[in-house]
């Protein structure tokens, strides 16, 4: 097997970081530690990151960017233009299977452990949030929709990732096909609309 050629020691201390969140938890992930993995100094760790909360910025970062790249290939098949990227997002939660799912909450649910003490990733997260709502709502699809499957989703990943749910394949079918009829646009005569300003 030939080694994991890397573009930058950047993605080597990434990768390394991402290694010792899934074998060790976050509340065990330190700076020292980190280096040790990557294989750099601790000024070559900071020659890239100010610091730990910096580096956990970044890895939500570059994992929001990883999934943003499957929901843009599902969402360039859907037909219907707007929405697509909330109805791939629901899609992609439901067809990465457990095993996929649970890689990927688990770096979520670390995330949550310390995101009350690295003020930096949750503001990042919220924004996260924020503008995925945002992004729905500007495609059509009625805002009360939209932070319903938003937070549907984040229940489900986390009921997934830490095993407190067990859905049967009818029940997982029925709660996609559910969000699924959320995730449409509304028609475009039933939007609010904007009211004419009287001119004198």
């Amino acid at each position: 097997m030939s080694p994991r050629v890397y573009s930058s020691a950047r993605d080597r201390i990434l990768d390394a970081a991402e290694r010792l969140i899934r074998s060790r938890g976050i509340g065990n992930l330190s700076v020292e530690a980190v280096a040790q993995e990557a294989e750099v100094s601790k000024g070559g760790f900071f020659h890239h990151f100010a610091s730990k909360d910096e580096l956990l910025v970044a890895l939500l970062e570059r994992l929001v960017a990883q999934v943003q790249v499957q929901v843009e290939a599902r969402a360039a098949g859907d037909p219907e233009p707007r929405g697509a990227l909330l109805r791939a997002q629901v899609a992609l939660a439901f067809d990465l299977g457990r095993e996929g799912f649970e890689q990927f909450v688990s770096l979520i649910l670390a995330f949550l452990q310390v995101a009350s003490s690295q003020p930096a990733l949750l503001q990042r997260s919220t924004q996260i949030n924020a503008e995925a709502i945002a992004r729905d709502e500007a495609q059509g699809i009625p805002a009360g929709n939209a932070i319903a499957i938003q937070f549907a989703l984040d229940g489900y990943g986390l009921a997934m990732g830490i095993g407190s749910t067990n859905l049967t394949p009818k029940q997982q079918a029925a709660f996609r096909e559910t969000l699924m009829g959320l995730a449409q646009p509304a028609p475009a005569d039933s939007r609010p609309k904007r009211k004419k300003r009287r001119t004198s």
